[in-house]
């Protein structure tokens, strides 16, 4: 038992170094880039249980806020949790409850993994545009249009990158967190 707690300890620090290293992984587009977060808060939330992987990606938001420069383009510090992408920020814990959750209860098969991603995903484009509306002062149709639509492919091709990778993964996992 002790054993397995800091293994699912350790297992948390990695994922939460991908986090931060993915941050950094940008396509700059207009208002919001394109990074690879989503995969990693899609994995992260694919291979740890529901507790442990909303706990890492608050953890990675108060690194954050407390100024180390863990979010995209190596940004930091309180402004960003106003700023008009903070939105997205906000859904990482949100999307790892929503996946973890329906993991808890379909289990962890392929078809299960993808679906609860896609749901995460979504709720986290969501969120984030949602967040965008009374920041930049735009519509619901353009905030949609801006932080969602374009965001949706790259989404679900992340989704699939994540459970490919957490199903490779996942026997390994366990193996570690039942010695």
């Amino acid at each position: 038992m002790k054993n397995q707690k800091l293994h699912l300890v350790v297992l948390s620090g990695i994922l939460l170094a991908m986090m931060i290293v993915c941050s950094q992984i940008t396509i700059p587009l207009p208002i919001v880039p394109l990074t690879m977060q989503t995969f990693a808060v899609g994995l992260i939330a694919s291979l740890l249980p529901v507790m442990n992987s909303f706990t890492v990606l608050c953890i990675y938001l108060i690194m954050g806020a407390a100024g180390l420069p863990v979010f995209a383009g190596f940004s930091s510090g309180l402004a960003v949790f106003v700023g008009p992408t903070a939105g997205y920020l906000y859904s990482f814990p949100i999307y790892c409850l929503i996946t973890g959750l329906i993991l808890k209860y379909w289990g962890k098969t392929f078809i299960s993994l993808f679906t609860a991603n896609i749901i995460g995903m979504l709720a986290s484009l969501l969120i984030g545009s949602v967040w965008m509306i009374p920041n930049l002062h735009i519509s619901l149709n353009t905030a949609l249009m801006t932080g969602t639509v374009p965001f949706i492919i790259p989404g679900i091709i992340k989704a699939v990158l994540a459970v490919i990778i957490a199903q490779r993964l996942q026997g390994i996992v366990q193996k570690q967190l039942a010695r």
